[in-house]
């Protein structure tokens, strides 16, 4: 896919259920799965696609994200010869609000859609657990001659779509109509992913600055009848992390074979800044059934249907069921946990025991001591 670029939008929305994990980083770089960060995902895809110059649109919060791609080299991406560029956002938007594309992001990096000859854009966001090639969406875009392609997916109430989300009108593939939730559903949504043509995101940012406008889906869809744009559908698994109810489900998601499979099983690496370290160690009294456990664990103890993040260190007689650990916890001697998130460098003492629930799990910030 030598034609087009790629933008990874920023999406710092700080959702009130997330806040304790994002004190110190942004949602990009939200822990997930036992090694990754969120923005893995779109960021492999992008690769695995055939993209060789992308952008990431950060945030005030940089450190995080700078740290976590380095030089993009796990990527097969440089950040010298600018295969791979972080770029400046506009400011911090809430999930949950209006804008769905914030075009001030987009405007104050017009240098970078003009950094090469590429004639299409791929835009999408950090926060999606998928595995997705973008050639077959691509392949649409171009038969089509399209300005726009929209990936879309078929609605499932097990989706959780919010009010300012959007759902397509198609017509043989043709988007006719495009809704936000609170006004219209049908039986598509977009999927937060799009490919446009370089010229018509130029025009729309020119006009966007003219009318001041905020938001790239709201122009789309005040010229969805002079614009040609299209639908692609994805057709695999896809979740949406914006809340700690789908963190804790997209998560558990993992512990569930064909997910897996599909996810880290397949031809398409989903890629992560490498950590060398040792091996995880299991006492003989250990019990691990439907989990992850990252590398330099060391466990003494139960562990159920959890992922539990590097170098996280169990006693024994302790049971952790449905949990996550993020890296570098302690769990005490004779500890129960069920449905508990725990950030990195947490300790939980002796003879504790925690219960929350699935839709709402006891959440610790990082370096907590309970």
């Amino acid at each position: 896919m030598k034609n087009a670029i790629g933008i990874i939008l920023n999406v710092d929305g700080e959702d009130t259920t997330l806040k304790d994990f994002l004190l110190h980083r942004s949602l990009s770089t939200l822990p997930f799965g036992g090694r990754y960060r969120l923005i893995d995902f779109t960021l492999s895809n992008m690769v695995n696609s055939g993209l060789s110059h992308i952008g990431v649109i950060g945030s005030h919060k940089y450190s995080s994200l700078v740290d976590h791609l380095g030089t993009g080299k796990e990527w097969s991406l440089s950040r010298k010869t600018q295969d791979l560029s972080i770029l400046a956002g506009s400011g911090n938007n809430r999930i949950g609000n209006l804008i769905k594309i914030n075009l001030r992001n987009l405007q104050n990096n017009r240098a970078f859609l003009k950094s090469d000859s590429s004639e299409h854009v791929i835009i999408a966001t950090p926060n999606l657990i998928t595995s997705y090639n973008f050639n077959g969406a691509y392949n649409i875009h171009m038969n089509n001659n399209s300005d726009i392609t929209l990936i879309f997916k078929k609605d499932n109430s097990h989706y959780h779509l919010l009010e300012d989300d959007i759902y397509l009108d198609l017509n043989n593939d043709r988007v006719s109509g495009i809704h936000y939730k609170k006004s219209k559903t049908t039986s598509h949504f977009f999927a937060d992913m799009l490919i446009i043509k370089k010229s018509v995101l130029l025009t729309l940012l020119d006009l966007g600055e003219r009318t001041g406008a905020w938001d790239l889906m709201d122009m789309i869809q005040a010229n969805v009848d002079s614009l040609r744009i299209y639908g692609a559908q994805h057709r695999g698994f896809i979740k949406r992390v914006n809340s700690l109810e789908s963190y804790m489900k997209a998560s558990m998601d993992l512990l569930e074979y064909k997910v897996m499979q599909e996810l880290f099983l397949g031809k398409a690496s989903i890629h992560t800044k490498i950590k060398d370290n040792h091996p995880s160690r299991f006492c003989d009294s250990a019990q691990v059934s439907n989990s992850i456990v990252g590398s330099g664990c060391m466990i003494d103890g139960i562990v159920s249907h959890s992922i539990l993040f590097r170098d996280t260190t169990m006693h024994g007689t302790s049971y952790i069921r449905n949990s996550i650990i993020m890296q570098k916890c302690e769990i005490g001697k004779n500890v129960s946990l069920n449905y508990v998130i725990m950030d990195k460098d947490t300790k939980i003492r002796d003879n504790t025991s925690l219960t929350g629930k699935p839709h709402a799990p006891i959440v610790f910030k990082k370096g907590s001591v309970v």
